[in-house]
C-alpha cells in the first residue's frame, strides 16, 4: 500500500519538476528562448500579458463557480446538460463545415503525399514502389482511410461538393466528437456541471475553431482516441458491476490501440492507463490484478493484430514495401536531439537513410550510436538545457504550428466557397500570413496560456483526490516525455488537445476548490465572530438591563434600610 502511494506521489512530483520550469519559461521568456527560429509564433503580445488576462478570466470563473455552488445537480439536470452539449457540438460541426468551405486549400509535405496517393489508389492506380510509405509506415493507415472515404464520396448520390471535401467533413465531425468526450470526462471527474461548460468554451477556442480541420491527416483523424481512452478508463474505475467494468476496460484498450494504429504516439495513453492501474494495485486494490492482466492481454493481442492488418493495407493499396528503410524509434530519437532545429524535423538527419538503404539493422545501430554521441557531447547539464529549450518550443505555440508549418500548396475549385464577404473575412482570419493573422495568433495564444495555467494545477492536487487524477498526470507525463525524447514540434500536441483540455480544467478546479475552501473558512470565521459579537452584545444588554433594574430598586432598598434603622 505504501509503495503504491509513493509511486502516485512520485508521478505528481515528476510532473511538477518537468512541466513547471517549462511553463515558467513559456510565460516569462517565450520567443526569447534559444530555439529554432522557424517555430516561433508572432502573437502581438508577450506571454506574461496573456497570463495576466488569463488570471483575470480565472478569477471570474472562480467567482461564478462560488455563486452557483449551492445549485443541486439532479439526474435530470445532468441528462439535460449532456443533451445541451450534444446540440452545441452538432452546431459546431455545421459551423466548421461552413468555415472549411470558405478557407479550404491543399497542403504541402506529408499531407500532400498522403492525399494525392489516396486519390490515386481510389481511382485504381496501385502505389507500386513508393519510398515515402516504406520509410514512414505510420502513414499507411491514414492513406487507406482517406482512400476509402474518397470512394465513399463518389458513391453518395448528389454529393454537393468535390469528393475530397468529405475528408474535411470527417475532420469536422471528429473534432466535435473529441470535444464532446472532453466535456464528459471533465464532468465525470469533477462531478460538476460548470467545469464541463468551461471545458466546452476552452475547447471551442483551441480545437473547435482551429483551421487544422481542413488538413486530412493523422493529427485530426486521431484526435478522438486519447480522450475516449481516458473517458472509458474513468468509467471503468467508477463502475462496480464486474460485467460493465470489463466492458469499460475493454473499450479503453480498444480506443487507445485504435488511435495508436492511426498515429503511433497515441499508444502513450494506453501505457498511461496500464501505469495508473499498476499504481492503484500497489496502493492496496489487490482485486484489480484480474483486470490488469486482461487489459495487458487485450492490448498485446491488438498490437500483434496490427501486423496482420498492416499486411492487408499494404496489399490493398498496392505498395511494393521495402522493410529495410522503415523508420524506427532510433531514427526519431536521433532526430529529436539535433541542435540545428532544436529536435524538430531536420533534413540532414534523414540523409542517413541513403547511407544504410540496404540494412535497416545497421541504420538503427548507427542512429542510436549517433544519438548517444550527441548526448555525450552536450553533457548532463547541456542535455537538460537542450530539453528545456525544446519543450518551450513545443509548448509556446497556441496555434500548434499553423503559422509556422503551413502554406498554400494548391486551391480547391472556386465554386466550393461562397465567394462573398464571409469568405473574405474567414480567409483574412484563418489563412496563414493573412490580414488578421496576428490577432488570430493572439487569441489562440491567450486561450493556450489559459490552458497551460490550468494544467499546472494538477501538480498541486489534494491528497484525497490524488488517485482519481493519477491517470491524467501519467497521461501528461507520457505526452511530455514523448515530445522531449523524440522528434518534436507544436503540431504533435494537436492530437492530444481534447485530453490536455481535460487536464487543464481538472487542474484549474484544484485551484478553484482551494480558493473556495479558503472563502468558506473566511465566511465561517466571520459568521462565528458575528455570532460571538451578538452573544456578547446580548449579554451586555442583559447586564445593562439588570443594572438598570438594580438602580431603580436601589432607592427603595435604601428607604427600607433607613426605615429599619428608625424602627
Amino acid at each position: 500500500m505504501k509503495t503504491g502511494k509513493s509511486l502516485t506521489r512520485f508521478f505528481y512530483l515528476l510532473m511538477g519538476a518537468l512541466f513547471l520550469p517549462v511553463f515558467f519559461c513559456v510565460v516569462f521568456i517565450g520567443n526569447h528562448m534559444d530555439y529554432n527560429e522557424d517555430n516561433k509564433l508572432n502573437a502581438l503580445l508577450p506571454n506574461y500579458v496573456f497570463v495576466v488576462i488569463a488570471l483575470i478570466g480565472f478569477g471570474c470563473i472562480c467567482l461564478l463557480a462560488w455563486a452557483v455552488r449551492k445549485i443541486r445537480v439532479t439526474h435530470k439536470v445532468d441528462l439535460t446538460a449532456d443533451g445541451l452539449l450534444i446540440l452545441l457540438f452538432i452546431l459546431l460541426y455545421f459551423v466548421n463545415v461552413r468555415i472549411a468551405r470558405e478557407i479550404a486549400f491543399k497542403f504541402p509535405w506529408d499531407i500532400k503525399a498522403v492525399t494525392t496517393s489516396a486519390e490515386s489508389v481510389a481511382r485504381g492506380t496501385p502505389l507500386g514502389y513508393f519510398t515515402y510509405f516504406s520509410m514512414y509506415t505510420n502513414n499507411i493507415p491514414i492513406l487507406y482511410i482517406l482512400k476509402e472515404i474518397y470512394i465513399k464520396a463518389g458513391e453518395i448520390a448528389n454529393y454537393p461538393y468535390i469528393d475530397e471535401f468529405l475528408w474535411i467533413q470527417v475532420n469536422c465531425a471528429l473534432i466535435s466528437i473529441g470535444g464532446f468526450f472532453s466535456c464528459l470526462t471533465v464532468k465525470k471527474l469533477t462531478q460538476k456541471l460548470m467545469p464541463a461548460f468551461v471545458a466546452f468554451f476552452l475547447y471551442l477556442a483551441l480545437a473547435g475553431m482551429t483551421p487544422w480541420k481542413i488538413a486530412p491527416y493523422t493529427d485530426t483523424y486521431g484526435i478522438v482516441f486519447p480522450v475516449m481512452c481516458i473517458y472509458f478508463y474513468v468509467c471503468y474505475r467508477e463502475q462496480k458491476k464486474p460485467v460493465l467494468k470489463c466492458l469499460w476496460a475493454a473499450l479503453a484498450m480498444v480506443s487507445g490501440m485504435a488511435g495508436g494504429f492511426i498515429k503511433p504516439s497515441i499508444y502513450i495513453v494506453v501505457m498511461a492507463v496500464l501505469a495508473a492501474e499498476l499504481a492503484g494495485w500497489l496502493a492496496g486494490d489487490w482485486k484489480r490484478w484480474r483486470y490488469i492482466l486482461a487489459e495487458i492481454g487485450l492490448a498485446a493481442a491488438l498490437f500483434f493484430a496490427k501486423g496482420a492488418c498492416m499486411d492487408y493495407l499494404i496489399k490493398d493499396v498496392g505498395l511494393d514495401f521495402n522493410p529495410e528503410i522503415a523508420a524506427s524509434w532510433q531514427n526519431y530519437f536521433y532526430m529529436g536531439l539535433n541542435e540545428e532545429k532544436t529536435g524538430s524535423y531536420y533534413a540532414e538527419d534523414v540523409a542517413m537513410y541513403g547511407e544504410f538503404q540496404y540494412s535497416g539493422e545497421e541504420r538503427k545501430e548507427a542512429a542510436l550510436e549517433r544519438a548517444i554521441g550527441r548526448m555525450e557531447e552536450r553533457g548532463f547539464w547541456g542535455n537538460l538545457y537542450f530539453w528545456l529549450r525544446k519543450m518551450v518550443m513545443v509548448f509556446n505555440d497556441g496555434t500548434f504550428g499553423w503559422q509556422c508549418e503551413v502554406w498554400i500548396d494548391a486551391h480547391y475549385p472556386s465554386n466550393l466557397a461562397s465567394n462573398d464577404g464571409f469568405m473574405e473575412l474567414s480567409r483574412n482570419i484563418f489563412w496563414p500570413s493573412s490580414r488578421y493573422a496576428g490577432r488570430f495568433n493572439a487569441f489562440c495564444q491567450l486561450a493556450w496560456v489559459f490552458c497551460l495555467l490550468g494544467i499546472s494545477g494538477i501538480c498541486f492536487c489534494r491528497k484525497k483526490q490524488g488517485e482519481k487524477y493519477t491517470i491524467l498526470v501519467v497521461g501528461f507525463l507520457g505526452i511530455f516525455c514523448y515530445q522531449m525524447l523524440f522528434e518534436a514540434r507544436a503540431r504533435y500536441l494537436l492530437v492530444f488537445l481534447p485530453l490536455l483540455i481535460v487536464i487543464s480544467i481538472c487542474g484549474m478546479w484544484q485551484y478553484v476548490d482551494r480558493i473556495h475552501a479558503w472563502m468558506e473558512k473566511r465566511t465561517a470565521e466571520k459568521a462565528k465572530n458575528k455570532q460571538e459579537e451578538e452573544e456578547a452584545l446580548g449579554l451586555t444588554m442583559e447586564r445593562n438591563g439588570e443594572n438598570g433594574r438594580n438602580q431603580e430598586n436601589a432607592p427603595q432598598r435604601v428607604h427600607q434600610d433607613k426605615g429599619g434603622e428608625r424602627a
